[in-house]
């Protein structure tokens, strides 16, 4: 159920604004709501296939 809920949360960071995310997923601190933008994964896995000495 925590994974659901963190990969709506950073599919929101990716449509508004982080205080419009912070509203709905709930969040009193801006710091919960930034710590979510770290699971952008997909981000990170285009670098890792465009980058990779083996890819």
């Amino acid at each position: 159920m925590k994974h659901i809920r963190a990969s709506v949360i950073t599919h929101w960071l990716k449509q508004y604004n982080l205080r419009e995310v912070q509203y709905m997923a709930g969040h009193r601190k801006v710091m919960s709501t930034e710590s979510y933008q770290r699971n952008d994964t997909e981000g990170l896995q285009l670098d890792v296939d465009q980058f990779h000495p083996l890819g």
